[in-house]
């Protein structure tokens, strides 16, 4: 069994950043509900990675007791900076702070027009978790055309996106929920090379349902573990991603590379590699 580690993708991933960066002059603003736990954890991995490029960044945080401000000084903020909103804020609100978001300035991909570009079949505007996803399939040359993929989530910024993705990567792909019936989702996992984990919620495959010849990439992160609710042992997968040390590892540089993209857009300069 292989253990699809991000580190050694990571690691050309930062080697690509420094061969894109220089001359460019890239600052973020993350924004987030500061009582959230997730958000305050996934935001300190983005800071990490741009104070190691030495990437300058502004952090805001929601005032649920002054909503209409906080959007106006958010808006502001936001101009000429890559933003990355951390979701969930917690508010009815919260799709109002994504409109704001210049879709030039936007390194996860997540305005109307970035999605739009993406669904239209231009790779260069996956999401960081799916840029993610894809870098540690073809650094482990993970064979996806004519696969059976199952995917479960359905989220704008993660599930959808890898819908895209695997389309585009010549798989078949069923896409499943938390909503489907948990004896849907175990016959669809047996019969599946690939399975995608991204709805956020632990052990909705049953551990019976896997097999040696499979492949699990786990997009999920909670309380220490991801979706895929236990650790494999020897035999029991092909390969698969470990949480944590594994999609997680790549998603906070791939913010920086889509943000290089997007300059590069700006810029008009030929992208190298749109995936």
């Amino acid at each position: 069994m292989k253990k699809l580690s991000g580190k050694e993708s990571r690691e050309k991933l930062i080697a690509e950043i420094r061969s894109l960066l220089p001359g460019r002059k890239l600052s973020f603003y993350l924004y987030s509900d500061a009582e959230d736990m997730s958000s305050r954890a996934y935001l300190r991995g983005v800071k990490k990675a741009l104070e190691a490029f030495a990437i300058p960044y502004e952090e805001g945080f929601l005032d649920k007791s002054d909503v209409e401000k906080s959007l106006q000084e958010f808006t502001g903020k936001a101009k000429g900076h890559y933003t990355v909103l951390s979701r969930p804020l917690h508010v009815p609100e919260e799709e109002r702070f994504l409109q704001a978001i210049d879709p030039d300035y936007d390194p996860d991909m997540a305005t109307e027009r970035n999605v739009g570009r993406l669904f239209l079949g231009d790779m260069a505007y996956l999401p960081a978790t799916a840029r993610s996803v894809y870098r540690l399939l073809k650094d482990n040359a993970i064979e996806t055309t004519g696969k059976k993929a199952l995917l479960i989530g359905r989220s704008r910024t993660i599930g959808l996106p890898l819908l895209a993705l695997m389309s585009h990567l010549n798989a078949g792909v069923f896409l499943a929920h938390s909503r489907i019936k948990a004896e849907t989702l175990n016959l669809q996992a047996k019969e599946s090379d690939i399975i995608l984990l991204a709805s956020g919620k632990k052990g909705l495959v049953a551990r019976s349902s896997f097999n040696p010849g499979q492949v699990v990439i786990d997009c999920g992160y909670q309380d220490g573990t991801g979706d895929l609710g236990f650790v494999p042992e020897e035999g029991e997968l092909f390969a698969y991603t470990p949480v944590p040390g594994g999609v997680g590892v790549l998603t906070s540089y791939c913010l920086i590379l889509n943000s290089i993209l997007l300059d590069m857009e700006k810029n008009k300069e030929t992208f190298l590699n749109k995936i």
